[in-house]
C-alpha cells in the first residue's frame, strides 16, 4: 500500500502517476478536508466564485501544459497579465523595475542611477545571500527600496536581511539599460517576468483542475481523513478517530512542519543533532487571510488583474480582481475582488468586520472603489501556512529532514510537503517525479 497524504495538486497527481507506473499496488489518498484540491479550491456562493489567492496557469512545460488541456480542455482560456503597482500615489505597470514613469522625477533619477551603479557590480552567484543584498546588487537601492524590499517586507513580515534569494532568484526578472530607460520615459515594457500569459477557466475558478484530477482518481482517494502520527518504524499511520492504516511508502505532501512533529519511530536527524520535532520548530512562514469580496459594480479596478501595494499606508499586499479575468466568477453586474493580509505566525488576526473596514478604506484611498460600491457578500479565509520562510535555517533543515524520511519510505512533495516556494505547474511536475521515486524505490532501482 502506498499512502498519499494530502489531496492537493500534488497529491492528486502523484496518485494518477502512480496509477500509471504501478497498477498492481494499491494507493489511497487521505485528504483531511471535506473536498480535494488544497489552497486550488474554489468555493461558491451566491453566484460568486472565489479561489483562495490568485490561482493562474504558467504553463512552460511541455507535458505539464498537455496534462492540464487533458483534463480541463476547452475551459481553458489564454489570458494576458494585466498587473499594477500602487506607488508613491501613482499606478505603475508590473514589473516595476521596468516600469518607472509616475514616479516622482527625483525617485525615477535615482532608480535609474542607482540600477546602472548596481550593472557594474557581478550578480551574487549564490542564491543563499540575504534577500536585501541580492535585490540591491542586482536592481540597485532605489528599485530596492522602493518595491522589492517593503513589498516582501509585508508578505513575510520579517526583515529582508533574514531571508535568503533561494526563492525568487529565479523569478525576477533584471531588465535591460534600454527597458530601465524607455520604462522611465513613459514607453511600458510588458512582457517580462515568468507570467507576462496565462491560462485559467472560463468558469468554475481554479477548483475545476483539481476536481477534474480527483474524478480520475476517486477510487483511490478519501475525505475527512485527517493524519494524526506516523510511525516510520512499523510502517502505520494513525487516523483521527483511531483508524491504522498500514504501508510500504508513503507520499506525503502535508506541511513539513505538520508532518515532523507527528512522525514517530526515527531518532532524528543525526547531521542536525536534533529530533524532528525540533527540526519542526526551526521551521518559518507567513500566513495570510484572504478576504473575498463581491461588488456591485461590474469591472473595477479598470480590468487589471492585480495590484501590488508595498506601501505603509496600505494594511495589504495585494488586492486581486479575478472577474477581470473570467466574468463569469461574478454576479451579473458585478465584481469580485480579493484582497490578501499578511501575519507572522504568532501575530494577532483581527476579526473579519475590521479586516473589511480595513480593506474599504485602503481601496477607496488608492482609487480602486467608489464611495457608492456596496460590498453584496464578504468571506474572509485563512491560508496557514501561506508562504515559506526562506530564512537561513529553512534549506538545511529541509535537506536533512528531507534525507532522513526518504531512508524511512517517506517521499516528499508539494509546495509545503517540500517546503518551498512553488506554483501550480510544479506541484503537477513534482506529482509525477515522486511517483517516479516510489515506482524506483519499489522496484529496488537506483536513482537516476
Amino acid at each position: 500500500m502506498i499512502l498519499v497524504l494530502g489531496g492537493g495538486l500534488a497529491g492528486l497527481s502523484a496518485a494518477w502517476h502512480l496509477r500509471e507506473l504501478l497498477p498492481d499496488v494499491p494507493r489511497l489518498v487521505l485528504e483531511a478536508g471535506e473536498e480535494p484540491g488544497g489552497l486550488c479550491r474554489s468555493f461558491r456562493e451566491d453566484g460568486f466564485t472565489f479561489d483562495l489567492t490568485g490561482h493562474y496557469l504558467h504553463l512552460r512545460d511541455e507535458y505539464a501544459e498537455a496534462f492540464v488541456r487533458r483534463l480541463l480542455g476547452e475551459l481553458l482560456v489564454p489570458v494576458e497579465r494585466r498587473a499594477r503597482i500602487h506607488a508613491r500615489g501613482a499606478l505603475l505597470e508590473f514589473p516595476f523595475q521596468a516600469n518607472l514613469h509616475g514616479l516622482p522625477p527625483e525617485v525615477v533619477a535615482r532608480c535609474v542611477l542607482d540600477f546602472l551603479a548596481a550593472r557594474e557590480e557581478p550578480v551574487p552567484g549564490d542564491p543563499r545571500v540575504s534577500f536585501e543584498t541580492w535585490a540591491r546588487a542586482v536592481f540597485g537601492d532605489g528599485i530596492a527600496d522602493e518595491f522589492l524590499l517593503p513589498q516582501n517586507r509585508k508578505l513575510y513580515r520579517r526583515d529582508p536581511a533574514e531571508l535568503t534569494a533561494e526563492w525568487v532568484s529565479w523569478s525576477v526578472p533584471r531588465p535591460t539599460v534600454e527597458e530601465v530607460v524607455r520604462g522611465a520615459l513613459g514607453l511600458p515594457a510588458r512582457g517580462l517576468g515568468y507570467n507576462p500569459r496565462f491560462l485559467y477557466p472560463r468558469e468554475g475558478g481554479i477548483g475545476v483542475l483539481p476536481a477534474a484530477l480527483a474524478r480520475e482518481v476517486e477510487d483511490d482517494l478519501r475525505t475527512r481523513a485527517r493524519v494524526v502520527s506516523v510511525d516510520a518504524r512499523e510502517r502505520r499511520v494513525v487516523l483521527e478517530g483511531g483508524e491504522v492504516l498500514g504501508y510500504e511508502r508513503i507520499v506525503s505532501t502535508l506541511p513539513l512542519p505538520y508532518l515532523l512533529q507527528r512522525v514517530r519511530g526515527l531518532d532524528g536527524c543525526p547531521s542536525r543533532g536534533r529530533s524532528l520535532a525540533e527540526m519542526a520548530g526551526e521551521l518559518s512562514w507567513s500566513r495570510v487571510v484572504d478576504l473575498q469580496l463581491g461588488i456591485d459594480r461590474a469591472g473595477i479596478a479598470d480590468g487589471v488583474h492585480w495590484i501590488y501595494f508595498p506601501g505603509d499606508e496600505f494594511p495589504f499586499y495585494r488586492a486581486g480582481f479575478p472577474s477581470n479575468v473570467a466574468p463569469a466568477l461574478a454576479s451579473p453586474g458585478c465584481s469580485t475582488a480579493s484582497v490578501e493580509f499578511a501575519f507572522g505566525p504568532r501575530e494577532e488576526i483581527p476579526g473579519e468586520d475590521e479586516l473589511l473596514d480595513r480593506a474599504l478604506d485602503g481601496l477607496r484611498r488608492a482609487g480602486v472603489l467608489r464611495r457608492s460600491d456596496r460590498v453584496v457578500l464578504h468571506r474572509a479565509r485563512l491560508l496557514d501556512p501561506a508562504y515559506v520562510a526562506y530564512d537561513r535555517a529553512r534549506t538545511p533543515v529541509v535537506e536533512a529532514a528531507r534525507e532522513r524520511l526518504l531512508g524511512a519510505g517517506i517521499h516528499l512533495a508539494g509546495r509545503y510537503g517540500r517546503w518551498q516556494y512553488s506554483f501550480m505547474e510544479r506541484a503537477l511536475l513534482e506529482g509525477r517525479e515522486v511517483a517516479e521515486e516510489v515506482a524506483r524505490a519499489l522496484r529496488g532501482e537506483a536513482a537516476p
